[in-house]
């Protein structure tokens, strides 16, 4: 009971971050947005600029799926045997790859 006690909290903790990061980068850019305005600098490129870049967190997603993915079958037929830093160090990994492959995907 106290480890699901300990999970709900951590998972209320991170979404509770998630969200004030999400709602303080979208302030932010709101003001940036107003001033431009106000200056008369913001054009319909800057719109195009601005679209939120889902091909990337489609990348990361998809890469920390496969990292999940090949830690279930890695436990599922015993070879993940050792410290527990052996699943956050795949994690990482497919995290950091897959931001990497996001990067020059998204270049042009």
């Amino acid at each position: 009971m106290e480890k699901l006690m300990m999970f709900i909290a951590l998972v209320f903790i991170l979404l509770l971050f998630g969200f004030l990061t999400w709602y303080f980068a979208h302030k932010a850019r709101h003001k940036e947005k107003i001033l431009l305005i106000e200056k008369g600098l913001y054009t319909e490129k800057d719109k195009a600029k601005r679209s939120m870049p889902w091909l990337k967190i489609g990348i990361v997603v998809f890469g920390l799926g496969c990292g999940l993915l090949f830690i279930g079958l890695l436990a599922k037929n015993g070879l993940l045997k050792g410290p527990g830093s052996i699943p956050i160090g795949i994690l990482s990994i497919s995290g950091a790859l897959s931001l990497i492959v996001a990067h020059y995907v998204q270049r042009k």
